[in-house]
């Protein structure tokens, strides 16, 4: 299958929560989207973090995995890879989430999530995370 007949990302989200409506599935709501995270030192830990995913419809099954890596590349966390199903209708979208627990990071920067589909690389977010001095209410 050439890389045009397969999906294609449309957008990746970090947040702090994803809800999915009981008796619609494919609708999802993302709170507390993320493009930085403030921490207060180093070592940071985030106790739960998401990231969300829409891809275009396929018709054929397909694996994903989303890992979060350093400046240098460096791999700092990953999913397990996941199966998804097909659709039956080419119009609708995959809506594809995981979750990262006790997410630490060791210094200042930027940091990508990266989104694999079938191990290729197919899609990134970039997003900071920077030291915040609490203010003194001076």
């Amino acid at each position: 299958m050439s890389r045009a007949e397969k999906q294609q990302v449309i957008g990746i989200i970090l947040c702090e929560r994803v809800l999915q409506d009981v008796l619609r599935r494919d609708h999802i709501s993302c709170i507390n989207i993320h493009n930085g995270i403030p921490v207060q030192g180093f070592p940071a830990t985030i106790p739960l973090i998401y990231a969300f995913a829409q891809l275009t419809g396929s018709h054929q099954e397909f694996t994903y995995q989303f890992k979060i890596v350093d400046r240098q590349n460096n791999i700092i966390t990953s999913s397990p890879v996941a199966k998804v199903e097909p659709l039956p209708n080419r119009f609708m979208t995959h809506k594809i989430i995981s979750a990262f627990s006790g997410l630490t990071f060791h210094e200042e920067g930027m940091y990508n999530v990266v989104l694999t589909l079938e191990g290729e690389e197919c899609g990134t977010l970039p997003f900071q995370v920077m030291q915040i001095t609490p203010d003194s209410g001076d």
